[in-house]
């Protein structure tokens, strides 16, 4: 193949109940010119079997078997330094591609000629029947420096990451993807977005986002954020374009918290985040509480870690847009139409969250009788899913600033907070 226009890097381990799915959306690509290197890492399934029978059927599927397991980066870099394509694109081979994904892409990329074109993403659950889209385009257009994640959504320019040596980290075991990322992020004059084109991301209830981290991730995540730290200090400008990237060090605190939130994981966390604070250069720009600063700057690990067990009500200061965890045991949800009290701003982030957590909306609930429709979905009066004799419902109360005034209309209804309905703080 003279002319690759784009090589797709696909790292095979243990995924042999997906791989067809995976292959079969990359050998049916309107874009015919690309070839699609598949890295055996050591796979103990029949992988590799299923490897080779694509490559007898299709002479743009290339082989890289590295015998023995690797890890994912050193599986990534392998394909990256055979690739031939003018650009790169990573499908992990537990998900798929629309047919026309790299098409769009690579005509996005050309015409804009862009070192990073970037498409959508839309998520699913294994064996769950709901499909959601998870957008960060928008923030991306405000930003480049948005852009932390979902990085096998785009094509990367093949010259540049040579260019500029963008590899993924050897030695993680989480987040070698981030570190990929805001690298070549930073390496670029600017990211070009495409919205109706998507990337199928399956995920798994043992995928490293979905499980509680353990010591090695923590220490891998903090690696990866020192690397993050390092690069935007020696290269991109420490000003407010880039506040988001630094302002991610914190965020992800409290996210491994979410993950891990025992005594031993807050105490370590307290501990390396004072070690990190104080080796890294960070702007005086950033949002952040002051007495979290306080904490960091003196060094004290106990009055930090006291503000990690509260890491929830400090994140609210932090994002002006958080909208509070939606705390809903499993149980009161099954068998349950689920409908979100309040349109609006906080009805929107109600929305993203149900559709993070693959949580079917029913509808929505509103006073207001001059809104039929909201989003796509059914507009109902309060007081007829209320006086139903049956509760089969579940409610969502989004408005933070009478959340109290509905949670009591609820209880005087019967319900009851946690098992019937939830309310934001």
């Amino acid at each position: 193949m003279l002319n690759v226009k784009i090589s797709v890097i696909v790292p095979v381990y243990n995924v042999e109940p997906y791989l067809r799915r995976c292959l079969d959306s990359l050998i049916n690509q309107t874009l015919k010119d690309i070839e699609i290197i598949c890295i055996n890492d050591g796979s103990p399934d029949n992988s590799l079997a299923i490897i080779k029978r694509y490559a007898k059927r299709d002479e743009r599927v290339k082989i890289i078997d590295l015998k023995e397991n690797r890890g994912v980066s050193v599986a990534r870099n392998s394909g990256m330094k055979i690739a031939k394509g003018e650009y790169i694109g990573f499908c992990d081979p537990d998900d798929y591609v629309d047919l026309d994904f790299y098409e769009k892409l690579y005509k996005l990329a050309k015409n804009k000629n862009a070192d990073i074109a970037k498409g959508n993403v839309k998520i699913t659950e294994i064996n769950a029947d709901t499909e959601f889209v998870m957008s960060i385009n928008e923030q991306i257009r405000k930003h480049k420096g948005y852009f932390v994640w979902q990085y096998w959504t785009a094509i990367y320019r093949n010259k540049m990451l040579k260019k500029h040596r963008i590899k993924f980290p050897v030695g993680l075991i989480t987040c070698q993807d981030m570190c990929f990322l805001v690298h070549a992020v930073i390496a670029t004059q600017d990211v070009y977005l495409v919205n109706n084109v998507y990337y199928h991301y399956a995920r798994r209830n043992n995928s490293s986002d979905s499980v509680i981290y353990s010591s090695e991730k923590m220490s891998s995540f903090f690696n990866c954020i020192s690397l993050i730290l390092n690069r935007l200090n020696k290269v991109a400008e420490r000003d407010k374009s880039y506040i988001y990237m630094y302002a991610l060090w914190f965020e992800f605190l409290f996210w491994f918290l979410s993950k891990n939130s025992e005594k031993w994981a807050i105490e370590k966390t307290a501990k390396i985040a004072i070690e990190y604070y104080h080796k890294h250069k960070f702007p005086k720009k950033l949002n952040w509480p002051k007495p979290v600063i306080a904490a960091l700057k003196n060094k004290n690990e106990e009055e930090f870690a006291w503000f990690s067990k509260n890491w929830m009500n400090w994140f609210k200061l932090i994002n002006k847009d958080y909208y509070p965890f939606i705390d809903i045991k499993e149980p009161a949800l099954q068998n349950r139409k689920l409908y979100v009290w309040g349109t609006g701003e906080d009805g929107i982030r109600v929305k993203k969250h149900c559709e993070g957590y693959g949580w079917k909306i029913t509808g929505f609930l509103d006073s207001n009788k001059s809104i039929r429709k909201y989003k796509g979905y059914k507009v109902e009066r309060p007081e007829r899913i209320l006086n139903r004799p049956e509760k089969d419902f579940f409610i969502i109360i989004s408005s933070r600033k009478y959340a109290r005034e509905i949670a009591k209309i609820c209880r005087e209804a019967g319900l009851k907070m946690g098992r019937d309905f939830w309310r934001p703080d």
